[in-house]
């Protein structure tokens, strides 16, 4: 089973700069996007009926704003985009849909620039809902754009991103108790030494060098069970549709 996720900064952006293209080009079995940033409606008429496939989008009651989906060709047990918090759901940033193996769980985790207390509870929420699956003896695939490095290694300068949101002490601590509660970052896994980004700034596309900053803020995380079924992880840091590369998982499932 291949799986991508990727961060679009606005489905509609992403059509302009032919982005569709790379996606019919792809044959992925389920495909999960992030901060879509556009109505139903609007997707609809940019991403025509594929053979084979189905869409299922989670659009922000703002306009233009946040928002998830998710292409996918296998039929699932149970679909949902709510975490039943009206602050998080009415920004479209989830969906849950379960399968007879696993739980496939898209997340786009908010910035923290301006509201880091609003990022933090979101992704509390979502780990508690991870450990009642969890819990229940569900195995888990989590796609999301954490919107956090890690490690000094998940960054391009990370003694500049001290106090930046996205390399915070605070929001680090977070992406350890993912970790604690039973996650592989499952790139990392298979890329020990590995530098790679796959957020990276416009000043870093066009001057290259050491100049603009990068990160790896996309991630697909699996439960500890599914981590020997894992093949591949790979960064596509060669598509430049969106200030995010889509990320892709091989899994034997």
């Amino acid at each position: 089973m291949k799986i991508i996720s990727w961060n679009l900064n606005g489905i509609r952006s992403a059509n302009k700069k032919g982005f569709l293209d790379w996606l019919t080009e792809v044959s992925a079995d389920l495909i999960c996007f992030q901060e879509t940033r556009a109505t139903e409606e609007q997707i609809n008429e940019i991403i025509p009926n594929i053979e084979g496939y189905n869409l299922y989008f989670n659009s922000a009651k703002r306009l233009g704003y946040s928002g998830t989906g998710l292409i996918y060709n296998n039929k699932y047990i149970n679909i949902s985009s709510q975490i039943y918090i009206n602050k998080f759901d009415e920004e479209g940033r989830t969906i849950i849909t379960e399968y007879p193996e696993f739980v496939l769980i898209n997340s786009y985790v908010p910035n923290g620039t301006s509201r880091l207390e609003f990022k933090l509870e979101y992704i509390d929420e979502l780990l508690k809902i991870c450990e009642q699956l969890i819990a229940g003896g569900k195995e888990i695939i989590l796609c999301t754009d954490f919107n956090i490095a890690h490690d000094e290694i998940d960054l391009s300068h990370p003694k500049e991103n001290k106090r930046r949101s996205g390399f915070l002490d605070v929001e680090r601590k977070m992406f350890d108790k993912l970790l604690n509660i039973g996650f592989i970052d499952t790139y990392r896994y298979l890329n020990p030494d590995k530098r790679e980004y796959s957020w990276i700034s416009y000043k870093a596309r066009t001057l290259g060098g050491d100049f603009g900053w990068r990160f790896r803020f996309d991630y697909i995380f699996v439960t500890k069970n599914l981590i020997q079924n894992v093949k591949k992880a790979m960064i596509h840091n060669d598509v430049f549709y969106s200030d995010h590369c889509p990320i892709e998982l091989e899994i034997d499932m």
